[in-house]
Parts: C-alpha cells; sequence; structure tokens
C-alpha cells in the first residue's frame, strides 16, 4: 500500500511536467526510497530520494537547452543533487572517443 501511495505522489508530481510526463514508459520503485523512470526511448532517469522536484525541473531544464532526451543515451542520473551524470550509449562512447581523437591530432599539428 505504500508503494500505491508513492505512485499517486509521482503520478502528480509528473502531471507538474507534462512534456516530460510523456516520455515516461514506466517508473520503477527503488527500495521504496526513490524512483527510476524508463522513458519511451529507453532511458533509465534516477531520481533522488529527497527534492524529486529540483531533479525534474534540472532534467526538464537540460532537455529543452541541450535535447537530452533524444540523444544516444542510457541513463540520466539525477540522484546527485550537484551533478547530472549521464551514460552514453556503446556507439555514443565510441563516437565522443573518436571525435576527440581526431580534434585532438588536429589540435597538436
Amino acid at each position: 500500500q505504500g508503494a500505491q501511495k508513492k505512485a499517486k505522489q509521482l503520478l502528480s508530481l509528473l502531471d507538474r511536467y507534462p512534456t516530460m510526463r510523456d516520455f515516461v514508459h514506466a517508473s520503477v520503485l527503488v527500495g521504496e526510497r526513490r524512483w527510476n523512470l524508463r522513458l519511451k526511448n529507453g532511458i533509465d532517469v534516477r531520481l533522488p530520494e529527497s527534492d524529486m522536484v529540483g531533479a525534474l525541473e534540472r532534467l526538464v531544464a537540460l532537455d529543452r537547452e541541450k535535447n537530452l532526451i533524444t540523444r544516444d543515451i542510457v541513463t540520466i542520473d539525477l540522484r546527485l543533487a550537484d551533478r547530472v551524470t549521464v551514460r552514453l550509449s556503446n556507439a555514443a562512447a565510441q563516437a565522443r572517443l573518436e571525435a576527440l581523437k581526431t580534434k585532438k591530432k588536429g589540435g597538436s599539428a
């Protein structure tokens, strides 16, 4: 019954962010203390135990500024208040590594 109450609270919170809510495919209560959101494109969003409002506001702002939700990423971790950690897909990580190598070679010539 605690999970049901928490789910209602989460859904009520997501209603404040309709563009983000529309991306959510599923939610998972982790350890009966915090939520992970699975987006329709497969990205997992890890929300903090406290200040979910602040975390969702950061997520919405990052998506608005950087189109974060449409990028080739696997995980967005918002559990720490002072940083956002993004895990790229293997293909995106490899492409980034190659781009950095090319940039480094171009800069040293």
